[in-house]
C-alpha cells in the first residue's frame, strides 16, 4: 500500500509517477497533519537549477509551507538570520529548516523522480540517508531512477524493500499510453501512427 511504503527504487522512469503523486494528494488533502511533496530532477540542458540537491530542499519547504497558511516561524527565523533575504542560507540551514517543519506533520511523504539526473549524486544519496535517520518513523520516501548500481545499492542498503520495473514491462505500459494518445488523433492515417509509436518506443529508453 503506498500509504505505508519506506524507501523504493523502480528501477526505470514510469508515467505512473504522476499517478502516484495524484494518489497521495487525495491521500493527504482531507488530513491536515498528513502532507505530501514531490521533485523531479530535470537533467535535460538548460535546467541545471533542477539537478541540485538545494533545489529539492528549497522546493521541498515551499511545498510543505503550503498546509500551514501563512510561514512557519522557522522559515521567518531563516530569513531574519539571513540578514532579511540580503543573503542565501546555506545548504545546512536550509536542511535544517526542512526537518523543523516536518515536525508539524504525523507523516510525510516525498516523491523524488529521476534521481540518476541529479547533478551531485554523492549530496543526494547523504541527504536521503540523514532524512531517513532523523525522520524514519514520520518520512515516507519514493524514489525512481534508472538502474545504475551506485543508486541501487545505497537505497538497498537503507531499505531492502524495492521495486524493480523490468524494461519490457515498463515498454508495454508506454505502448498503452502512446495508443491512448494517437486514438485521439482522427488527423493521421493508421500507417502514419505506426511509425510514430514505433519511433517512440524505440528511442523511449523506459522513460
Amino acid at each position: 500500500m503506498i500509504a505505508h511504503f519506506p524507501i523504493y527504487i523502480i528501477d526505470y522512469y514510469i508515467y505512473n509517477s504522476a499517478s502516484i503523486i495524484q494518489h497521495l494528494v487525495l491521500l493527504c488533502d482531507p488530513k491536515p497533519r498528513v502532507a505530501c511533496a514531490y521533485f523531479f530532477f530535470d537533467g535535460r540542458d538548460g535546467q541545471k537549477e533542477l539537478q541540485t540537491v538545494e533545489s529539492l530542499i528549497r522546493s521541498l519547504i515551499r511545498q510543505f509551507c503550503t498546509p500551514y497558511g501563512g510561514l512557519p516561524a522557522t522559515l521567518t527565523k531563516l530569513f531574519h538570520s539571513c540578514h532579511d533575504g540580503d543573503c542565501q542560507p546555506t545548504v545546512i540551514s536550509l536542511q535544517a529548516t526542512l526537518i523543523h517543519i516536518l515536525e508539524a506533520f504525523d507523516d510525510a511523504y516525498i516523491v523524488l523522480d529521476a534521481l540518476d539526473e541529479c547533478a551531485e549524486r554523492r549530496d543526494i544519496l547523504k541527504w536521503i540517508t540523514e532524512m531517513i535517520c532523523l525522520r524514519k518513523d514520520k518520512l515516507h520516501l519514493l524514489v525512481t531512477s534508472r538502474p545504475e548500481e551506485v543508486i541501487a545499492m545505497r537505497l538497498r542498503f537503507l531499505d531492502p524493500d524495492h521495486v524493480c520495473m523490468e524494461p519490457e514491462l515498463v515498454k508495454s505500459d508506454i505502448a498503452r499510453y502512446i495508443d491512448s494518445i494517437l486514438d485521439e488523433k482522427d488527423q493521421w492515417n493508421n500507417d502514419t501512427k505506426a511509425t510514430i509509436k514505433s519511433t517512440l518506443l524505440e528511442r523511449a529508453g523506459g522513460m
